[in-house]
């Protein structure tokens, strides 16, 4: 007599194509939490900021509107690309710049005050700046102003021609966009070269832009520093007066001429030395 078996189930005979898909199929796991896209709102936050200085200046300095938008069309038209991070910089510097004139004339006019100087403006860009945490305008370490130190500077070389002055220009080397950081007095070869004022030797060292430099210390955080020279005759801790020569006018480092590139800080930070030098 046979006896009764318990049914064994077996599992369902999939198709040839089902049983394929389940074998590539990889196992679900959970989906990882995306980390913020920081670099995208940062961009965002810039073009919020851009357009709405754009509104601001058509409604409050028109006038500036209509010449940032002429600068604009114009610098398309001679085949200036604005797609490079420097190109872009410095034509929107010169943007803020007038658009922080035109404000603070508005201003003046509203309130009945005289219409403030330019020299008396708080600076937008540059070391200092309140907008230089979100948008570099101008290098680090330099300042678009110009600052007159509380004593007199004397000029370091005569019979110069100047040939670059402070600020954005066209590097005459590398052919780049370039934040000049003092000012070119072109000059003969071996044109001796006198302090601005009094002080002690801070540094003499060579380099490959400044070439053959010496930076003087004076009074009151003010420095001023004297490139691309062909021979330097002081030392470093050396007292010098106005009388004293530091060396020779050269063509030292990145040049492409004899020529003395003066530079003028107060507290580490650049200015424009022209109006301290009597320049402007």
């Amino acid at each position: 007599m046979w006896e009764k078996t318990q049914d064994i189930q077996y599992p369902p005979i999939l198709p040839q194509a089902e049983e394929m898909k389940a074998a590539l199929t990889p196992p679900l796991t959970p989906r990882e939490k995306q980390r913020p896209n920081y670099i995208l709102r940062v961009q965002v936050f810039l073009c919020l900021l851009a357009v709405g200085a754009v509104l601001v200046m058509s409604r409050v300095a028109p006038e500036a509107y209509r010449q940032c938008g002429a600068a604009f069309r114009a610098a398309l038209e001679s085949g200036v690309e604005l797609n490079g991070q420097e190109q872009l910089l410095k034509f929107t510097s010169e943007v803020v710049s007038r658009l922080q004139e035109e404000v603070v004339q508005v201003m003046a006019q509203i309130d009945g005050s005289p219409a403030a100087d330019s020299e008396a403006i708080p600076e937008l860009t540059g070391a200092g700046g309140q907008l230089r945490a979100i948008w570099p305008f101008v290098p680090e370490g330099n300042s678009t102003k110009s600052y007159q130190p509380p004593f007199a500077l004397s000029l370091p070389v005569s019979g110069f021609a100047v040939t670059s002055d402070y600020g954005w220009r066209k590097h005459p080397v590398t052919g780049k966009s370039d934040f000049h950081t003092g000012v070119d007095l072109a000059v003969g070869e071996g044109t001796p070269i006198h302090p601005a004022a009094e002080g002690v030797v801070q540094k003499s060292e060579y380099n490959a832009s400044y070439g053959n430099n010496v930076v003087i210390l004076h009074s009151d955080g003010v420095t001023t520093r004297y490139c691309h020279m062909q021979y330097v005759f002081v030392r470093q801790g050396e007292r010098v007066s106005a009388d004293t020569v530091l060396g020779t006018v050269g063509q030292t480092g990145m040049v492409t001429g004899p020529h003395l590139h003066f530079e003028l800080l107060y507290n580490d930070v650049r200015y424009d030395p022209a109006k301290a030098l009597g320049l402007a």
